[in-house]
């Protein structure tokens, strides 16, 4: 079988598990908690996959971008808003397996944020930063539409960890973790 590329973009939404989070800003704030996130895949800014691969039988190498998002539904006192929903953004590189119309992939990479928050009447915003690493864990389903193009649905787990600044002053910065699990809907193309 000859060698192709692939492109796909899924949108979608995720289910962020309860993980520790610790805020701290300059001047002695520092908080700890067992953070529950929203994602609010559907909200500006919207979540989304990016993913380009290249295949050689039924195997392959892929590149992608996680556009995951997550709100901290618990913020501790003295902290009004915590969220890194310009992304907790997952670069990562997978391999792929095919099996009929079935795809498996696991990956790793770093972790882009753009975290924003407000700490003692102080309002952060960003600003993209290479913060952390992630791991990821997924499973699709392609529907043929045409011979090279597809619709497509997945499953993926990803775990992360990032420590994103927050430039002041005072400056602050966030530990965050991250488990969660995502559902998209997408579309596929193959070159």
């Amino acid at each position: 079988m000859a060698a192709t590329w692939s492109a796909e973009a899924f949108g979608g939404n995720a289910y962020s598990f309860r993980t520790p989070l610790h805020i701290t800003q300059d001047g002695g704030f520092s908080a700890s908690l067992s953070s529950s996130y929203e994602t609010r895949g559907i909200q500006s800014p919207l979540y989304y996959l990016l993913r380009a691969g290249y295949w050689s039988g039924e195997r392959a190498w892929e590149l992608s971008l996680m556009h995951h998002k997550i709100y901290v539904a618990n913020p501790p006192p003295g902290v009004s808003d915590v969220s890194v929903s310009h992304g907790f953004n997952i670069v990562s590189l997978n391999r792929a397996f095919k099996t009929g119309d079935w795809t498996y992939r696991f990956g790793a990479g770093p972790v882009v944020t753009h975290a924003e928050a407000t700490i003692l009447g102080t309002k952060y915003d960003g600003p993209y930063r290479l913060a952390g690493a992630g791991l990821l864990a997924a499973a699709g389903r392609r529907f043929h539409v045409g011979r090279s193009t597809w619709l497509a649905i997945e499953g993926a787990a990803t775990a992360g960890y990032a420590a994103p600044k927050l430039p002041g002053p005072p400056d602050g910065e966030l530990r965050v973790s991250n488990l969660a699990l995502h559902g998209m809907l997408g579309i596929g193309h193959e070159f």
